[in-house]
């Protein structure tokens, strides 16, 4: 047997999580709906597109500081980017009951599709970190495109799983950054401390 084996043998798929059994996911994620969609009313570029990918980033910047995301729903990597699995049936439900509309607008050259908040979000059901990190994604994607947002969001994350399968939530550990020699030298000296095997 060798003393080294192949990394990739370690990964256990089966401890992946896909999804969070999160007390009132799904009203956690209609209200947060809402309060993106209040929140960009004022951003010209502001898209369903943009809205996915804010939704995509929270959670799983949730997940990667604090051990749990904020809906806890399951996303798919899809053609733009990745999205919530349920994000289709989700808004046909707001529309039907009335908490949402989605109409089609202009953004430069394109028309694009703009979820827009019939009343209110509950705010209630989150903590102030909850909201400070969507916040903080909606500040970042403020005025971009949806394809500045979609070719943002093709990153390490994104290509971690094939078309249309779910995302796992272990990708928000992934960095896009590109490794510097600093980084390497960090590595080798806590190796050495460490007694780790590479």
């Amino acid at each position: 047997m060798s003393e080294n084996p192949n990394p990739r043998t370690l990964w256990d798929p089966s401890r992946l999580h896909f999804e969070f059994p999160i007390p009132d996911r799904k009203l956690r994620s209609q209200e947060l709906i809402l309060y993106i969609g209040q929140a960009c009313v004022n951003d010209p570029t502001f898209s369903k597109v943009k809205l996915l990918k804010i939704l995509f980033y929270s959670d799983f910047e949730s997940y990667g500081k604090y051990g749990s995301p904020i809906t806890g729903q399951q996303y798919r990597k899809l053609q733009f980017g990745p999205a919530p699995a349920a994000y289709q049936s989700m808004q046909d439900e707001m529309i039907r009951s009335r908490l949402i509309r989605v109409v089609q607008e202009g953004v430069y050259d394109y028309s694009s599709d703009r979820v827009l908040p019939l009343r209110d979000p509950n705010l209630d059901l989150f903590t102030a970190r909850d909201i400070s990190i969507v916040a903080s994604w909606v500040r970042f994607f403020w005025g971009k495109t949806s394809r500045e947002i979609s070719d943002y969001s093709h990153g390490r994350a994104w290509e971690s799983a094939g078309l249309h399968e779910l995302i796992p939530y272990e990708a928000a550990f992934i960095s896009d950054e590109i490794v510097t020699f600093e980084d390497m030298e960090r590595v080798r000296e806590l190796t050495a401390k460490f007694g780790w095997k590479v």
